[in-house]
């Protein structure tokens, strides 16, 4: 009996050193993208514990556990820092280095000039580039459904949900489930208003529009039978939206001058500030057309089916939406076209003083506010004060993991950013929580783990301060 069980172990022992002797042929013929230049804590590579030098091959996944990190160097010039409790797949590229995140919290830092792309399970991707010959830089975070973007320098461009947006340096983002939301960047605040005017936002929808709100990338505005909203974008330029319209501010990047605005439907009065800075551009599309301006006083009066546009001054290029129609009309002050679907542009005509007035009129919006419009602040931010204050609490809490991303590495003295800067961006990210009831308490429930950890940074680092105190409890 013994002998026989002496067999059976020796067949098992054979059996498992042929199965690693398989898996370490099969790997071995994968292409080697680069090593682990530095391991803190336990970090495993294809579930198998690195050290450094270790090779990084195609196809690897690299995990980290709690209070571990690690820093990859890969043969193309591309650094990956990878925080802790992060999963991260390296795909191969010959061109282009490739990621898939899978969840935690990473930088990359790209040679000079080169490019990487980095995935998540969303059908989302970040592509990050150097420019001209100089490296890039970028902290993206993942927890759950939520991803934020941190650009520090170089060429950032997310594409997801709806159109790809180009990350300015310095600017973060926050997207749910691969859409960008609310409250991640500011485009400007509503000036004047007169009811019934709401935006609808990713997480919430017919939310009241009062003066002084802000407005963010992608909300999209709507005015009701009665209803008209002049927004002041930051950098200087106005939007007075008309009654029953639908716009949308896809994006608005005014150190750039880089705007993107949809007109669904309705009516449009734009007063856009000069475009003077290299690559600028302020593009509205409607259904049928694309309106591009360089520092215009224009109207737009967009259907399902067709688009006028009115230059009241400066200059506009007006094109068809459809890629494939050709034909552009340029338009000077007090002179219209009107745009079908998938047809170039009609013939320019000029605009009679009558018909300038009457649809000047269509769009015009006091300054201040009415009382009805002072009753319908006051009731909005009574019944919207919950969902204030949830918002508030995800994008603080997804900043500080994008804020993470680069300073949580300072558990093993990898640290590449101070604990400032995530002090800086988290408060950035919560002052939109002051003022809403329970709005504070949620992020400090929200954020306990998290400032914990910055709090153990910030103390290492000879700071006195830090941007959040547990809740309830004591830090581990």
């Amino acid at each position: 009996m013994r002998y026989r069980r002496l067999g059976a172990l020796t067949v098992l022992a054979m059996l498992s050193l042929g199965l690693n002797i398989g898996l370490a042929g099969a790997r071995s013929n994968r292409a080697v993208l680069g090593s682990v230049a530095t391991a803190g804590g336990t970090v495993r590579v294809d579930r198998v514990d690195a050290l450094p030098g270790t090779a990084v091959m195609e196809g690897d996944v690299i995990a980290t556990e709690s209070k571990s990190d690690a820093i990859i160097d890969l043969r193309s010039g591309t650094k990956i820092t990878v925080a802790e409790k992060t999963e991260v797949a390296f795909l191969y590229d010959s061109s282009t280095t490739r990621l898939d995140l899978r969840e935690g919290s990473m930088l990359v830092q790209t040679g000079g000039g080169k490019t990487s792309q980095v995935s998540t399970r969303f059908a989302t991707s970040v592509v990050v580039e150097g420019v001209d010959g100089f490296p890039a830089s970028c902290r993206i975070a993942l927890a759950g459904r939520d991803m934020g973007v941190m650009n520090e320098k170089g060429r950032v461009e997310i594409h997801g949900v709806g159109v790809p947006i180009l990350l300015p340096v310095g600017k973060y983002v926050v997207l749910r489930a691969g859409a960008p939301q609310a409250g991640s960047e500011a485009a400007g605040k509503v000036d004047a208003a007169i009811p019934a005017e709401v935006v609808d936002r990713q997480s919430s929808a017919n939310l009241p529009l009062n003066v002084n709100d802000p407005v963010y990338w992608q909300d999209l505005v709507r005015t009701e039978k009665t209803g008209r909203v002049r927004i002041e974008l930051t950098g200087g330029s106005f939007l007075n939206v008309g009654a029953h319209s639908q716009m949308r501010i896809v994006r608005h990047e005014a150190g750039s001058q880089q705007t993107e605005l949809e007109l669904k439907l309705g009516s449009l009065r734009g007063q856009i500030m000069k475009l003077t800075k290299p690559g600028a551009s302020f593009q509205i599309k409607t259904q049928t057309a694309v309106i591009g301006v360089v520092g215009t006083d224009l109207i737009i009066i967009a259907t399902a089916k067709s688009t006028r546009v009115i230059c009241l001054d400066g200059a506009v290029q007006v094109t068809s939406l459809a890629p494939a129609v050709a034909g552009s009309a340029i338009l000077h002050a007090n002179e219209t076209t009107m745009v079908l679907a998938n047809q170039p542009p009609g013939v320019v005509t000029s605009v009679s003083p009558k018909t300038l007035q009457t649809e000047m009129s269509q769009t015009n919006v006091q300054g201040g506010q009415t009382p009805g419009s002072q009753i319908a602040q006051g009731a909005g931010k009574a019944g919207s004060g919950g969902g204030g204050a949830a918002n508030a609490t995800e994008t603080a809490l997804m900043a500080t993991r994008i804020a993470l991303a680069g300073v949580s590495m300072g558990v093993s003295g990898l640290a590449i950013s101070r604990a400032g800067d995530a002090s800086d961006l988290a408060n950035e990210a919560s002052s939109s929580a002051q003022g809403v009831s329970g709005g504070l308490s949620g992020v400090n429930s929200g954020l306990n783990s998290v400032g914990c950890a910055i709090n153990t940074l910030a103390n290492d680092e000879g700071q006195t301060t830090s941007p959040y105190v547990p809740s309830s409890g004591a830090c581990p």
